[in-house]
């Protein structure tokens, strides 16, 4: 890829592999990753993003981050020319990737690279689209900060189905039940029970996607039946699961 110091915006179409798994790193400059198919978990230092067909994911210069990928994916990366981050989140961000959002990175793409009017517009145009989105945080799963709190969330965001009790866990971060619950607390917003709720329904998505049934996830997640899962996806996502997969693929985002 050519240095994006010289053109407002370039953009490279992605695929990639189940279990692809792209270390650690930063950018120069911004970057949006909008995704056609499959799913792309996004790692911060505070947390992870799930985007799914019809989603993207700002990522502004500097942040440290590293991108998963659970299903066959693909997705369009865009990056942008240094500057182009004024006025967004200097925070990695969830965005709904609008009708007019994804065709102008699809434009972006099929525009030579000598297109410097026309890719100036067309960054101009997405610049905008950015600043006028409202972003998303259903898909969002923070881990905080602190190092005993990120070994649990880790742990478990590697094994949802891990069924440890608060008391278990906290043994293994060398903790007490009530430390480790208010680690949970002031660091991510949610009582234990909720956050390892919130990340099963959340890690659920990419399997959901991926086509695997709805009673198979519901027990690789850790739940007893389908039934008890499609409860807690519903109360997460607010919709239950069958129903969220025929809006995410046939999504209504003009």
């Amino acid at each position: 890829m050519s240095d994006p110091a010289s053109v407002a915006v370039e953009a490279s179409d992605m695929a990639h592999l189940r279990g692809d798994d792209v270390t650690f790193h930063r950018h120069l400059h911004g970057q949006l990753s909008v995704t056609l198919a499959g799913t792309l978990r996004l790692q911060t230092e505070s947390g992870w993003w799930l985007a799914t067909p019809g989603n993207g994911i700002w990522v502004p210069p500097g942040e440290l981050h590293r991108a998963l990928y659970t299903e066959r994916s693909r997705l369009i990366n865009l990056r942008f020319r240094q500057g182009f981050e004024q006025q967004l989140p200097q925070h990695c961000s969830l965005i709904v990737a609008s009708n007019l959002l994804t065709e102008l990175a699809k434009e972006a793409l099929a525009v030579q690279r000598g297109a410097g009017e026309q890719l100036e517009l067309i960054a101009q145009l997405i610049h905008f689209q950015l600043r006028k989105q409202v972003l998303k945080t259903d898909l969002f799963v923070p881990e905080g900060n602190d190092k005993r709190l990120k070994q649990i969330t880790g742990l478990l965001r590697e094994a949802p189905a891990c069924n440890k009790t608060l008391e278990q866990l906290a043994s293994l971060a060398f903790t007490s039940p009530r430390t480790l619950a208010r680690l949970f607390e002031n660091e991510t917003g949610m009582s234990f029970t909720r956050w390892r709720e919130r990340m099963r329904v959340i890690s659920s998505v990419e399997k959901l996607i991926g086509g695997e049934p709805i009673t198979r996830v519901a027990y690789d997640m850790g739940y007893q039946s389908a039934s008890s899962f499609t409860t807690a996806f519903t109360r997460i996502i607010g919709m239950p699961p069958g129903r969220y997969l025929k809006e995410t693929f046939t999504p209504d985002k003009s």
